[in-house]
């Protein structure tokens, strides 16, 4: 019994040992099936900008008065938004845009937005939200204020607080919980309710120190404010009550004549739940730059020795949505071909390449070489996409160099390349942007953006 014993213990043990390897070899290959791809992001010192105020800011840029339609709008709207994801709030934000804006411009309105390039605009606005929450007059100088207990000892928190000039795109704190204030340089109202005791007089000054708030160029100005009015800032985001109950009262108090409404959109940190699931669409995550390229440079040191003689069958050196397949590839025209057997694309195309790679030969003859330049931007101009044709060309040069030598070539296209060759001199890039000259050394995406606006 005693030896029975301790072979089943030891059967057990070595039970034990096994499915331990077995656990420590399956955790070992879900690591080796872990992706290995590299992915590059240049990220900005911010943090991210809701979406529905950057488009705001967009809208702006090309009519100030569309900002206030796109409020609008969106206000009336607001209540049959059924988006419960950031994808379904990303297509009603471009919804609305595009309702205001002509069709190419509304392309370009879409593209901006991936670009996230109205962010630092907002940016902006945050720090001039903090700058009007620290110079709020305390409550002991004597001057009147119309806040809670709490705001005045956020603010008194905010004015001990040294700036410092390398902190960049900081968001304000709610102040007290409130997302939404009224600053008009004496006071800062945070309720509809004590700003509207103050729109009975709004010409009063609330004390010796008064001073009307400083306006920029790129302030939203109500169009229905008269010029000598009291001066009203709204610190606020779209999206949050607070902000629909101000901006109503403040719009009849434009048209009214009492005040020079303003809106300078901020959404407090803290506020993101206070606000709806649109509203805060683009500040969870960190907001990444676009329009900058990344090079990776790597190197395989491994030799390796390939047949590639032989073309693989369903495998195409060609795209037939981009080549010409009206010329002639020894007695066949494929064109055709494709059209009466559509459902043999990539075996007719298999035997195309086949037909074209039995032809090259080691070494081209030089008269063969003459006008490869022009025949190649003949291939690439009478393509479909003519993008995805020089693509294709581009990184297959040396397997098409053949058919691309026995394409015949246009008279019109040589002339036109001979009349551009007289005004440019060789070697030289030249970008135009209808008719205006570019210079393609200082370019990139933003410029090139701001120069379509």
């Amino acid at each position: 019994m005693g030896t029975l014993r301790c072979r089943s213990g030891l059967w057990v043990l070595i039970l034990v040992v096994v499915l331990l390897g077995l656990c420590e070899i399956g955790s070992v290959c879900a690591q080796n099936r872990r992706p290995k791809n590299v992915q590059v992001a240049v990220r900005a010192k911010w943090s991210g900008t809701p979406l529905l105020l950057e488009a705001g800011e967009l809208l702006s840029k090309e009519w100030k008065d569309l900002f206030w339609d796109f409020i609008e709008v969106w206000l009336h709207t607001e209540d049959s938004l059924d988006s419960s994801t950031a994808k379904g709030c990303l297509k009603k934000i471009l919804e609305h845009g595009h309702s205001l804006l002509s069709e190419p411009l509304a392309s370009l309105f879409e593209f901006s937005l991936m670009m996230r390039s109205s962010s630092p605009r907002l940016v902006l606005y945050q720090q001039l939200a903090e700058e009007s929450l620290s110079s709020f007059p305390l409550a002991d100088e004597g001057i009147s204020n119309n806040v809670g207990a709490e705001a005045l000892d956020t603010n008194a928190k905010m004015e001990n607080k040294k700036s410092d000039p390398l902190l960049v795109g900081v968001n304000p704190k709610s102040p007290g919980g409130k997302c939404c204030w009224v600053d008009t340089g004496g006071s800062l109202f945070f309720d509809v309710s004590e700003m509207l005791l103050w729109l009975r007089n709004p010409t009063e000054p609330a004390g010796d120190s008064f001073q009307q708030p400083e306006l920029f160029d790129f302030d939203h100005i109500h169009f229905d404010s008269s010029a000598g009015s009291p001066v009203a800032i709204l610190y606020g985001a779209l999206g949050t009550d607070c902000f629909k109950k101000f901006h109503v009262t403040l719009v009849e108090a434009a048209k009214e004549g009492k005040v020079k409404y303003v809106v300078r959109p901020v959404l407090p940190s803290g506020c993101e739940t206070k606000t709806g699931h649109c509203g805060a669409v683009g500040t969870r995550d960190s907001l990444n730059l676009g329009g900058y390229g990344v090079e990776l440079a790597l190197k395989n040191m491994e030799y390796k020795a390939m047949d590639d003689s032989a073309v693989k069958k369903g495998v195409t050196l060609e795209d037939p949505r981009t080549e010409d397949l009206s010329q002639e590839v020894r007695g066949f025209i494929f064109s055709k071909i494709l059209e009466r057997k559509p459902e043999l694309t990539s075996e007719i195309m298999a035997f195309r390449d086949y037909l074209l790679s039995s032809t090259v030969s080691d070494t081209l003859d030089v008269w063969e070489l003459k006008d490869l330049g022009h025949q190649t931007a003949q291939r690439i101009v009478h393509a479909s996409d003519p993008l995805q044709s020089m693509q294709e060309i581009s990184q297959n040069f040396p397997s098409i160099v053949s058919s691309l030598s026995r394409m015949k070539l246009n008279d019109s296209v040589k002339d036109e390349i001979t009349g551009n060759q007289r005004m440019i001199p060789p070697g030289k890039s030249l970008m135009a942007l209808n008719g205006a000259l570019i210079n393609i050394e200082d370019i990139d995406l933003y410029l090139l953006k701001n120069l379509f606006n």
